[in-house]
């Protein structure tokens, strides 16, 4: 999404934080340029470590790509036990999160330093605005924004900074995801 679009989108239908879903642990969820650790018991050819692509596949030696974004290590060892079950006899696989990818959010806005950040997966917005300095003083403490694209969906959360710093739980659990523009009116 274009910065140009974002000045605009602030004109449109919101939702407050509050009414959001609490969010799941993101980090038990394999994401985009994570680096996983796949274990093919006794077949050191088949295992390794590997990059998530920007896609959320990973290639895989004598399988080729497989989708792993989004879902759980458990899930994707299963999936391989499957795939590999062609290949050996009885495959015994694990997979674990070797490196957790940082996500890249922009801040826009009043705030003192906008720019791109990169934080460290599982943070919320409190995190995002420290980073930026925190708000100006000409920002509107009651309109502060995270604009998320979601699919072909664009979701605006709006947040109070009093909600932030009061540690209002809705506010606090809120976790940012890779892409997330955080702006501050």
């Amino acid at each position: 999404m274009a910065l140009s679009t974002v000045g605009c989108a602030s004109q449109q239908p919101f939702v407050w934080v509050q009414d959001m879903p609490v969010s799941l642990d993101s980090a038990a969820i394999i994401q985009p340029r994570d680096t996983i650790r796949v274990v093919v018991r006794d077949q050191p050819a088949l295992s390794g470590e590997f990059v998530v692509g920007d896609q959320g596949e990973y290639s895989q030696p004598t399988v080729g790509s497989v989708a792993v974004g989004g879902q759980t290590t458990d899930a994707v060892a299963s999936d391989l036990r499957v795939k590999l079950t062609g290949v050996l006899a009885r495959p015994e696989v694990s997979v674990s999160i070797a490196k957790i990818a940082p996500i890249r959010v922009n801040v826009v806005g009043e705030v003192k330093a906008p720019g791109s950040y990169e934080l460290t997966r599982g943070r919320g917005i409190l995190v995002a605005l420290a980073s930026a300095g925190w708000l100006s003083e000409f920002a509107d403490k009651n309109r502060i924004f995270v604009i998320r694209k979601d699919g072909n969906t664009i979701q605006r959360i709006r947040f109070a900074a009093a909600d932030l710093t009061a540690a209002e739980p809705h506010a606090i659990e809120f976790r940012l995801r890779d892409g997330d523009i955080v702006v501050v009116d």
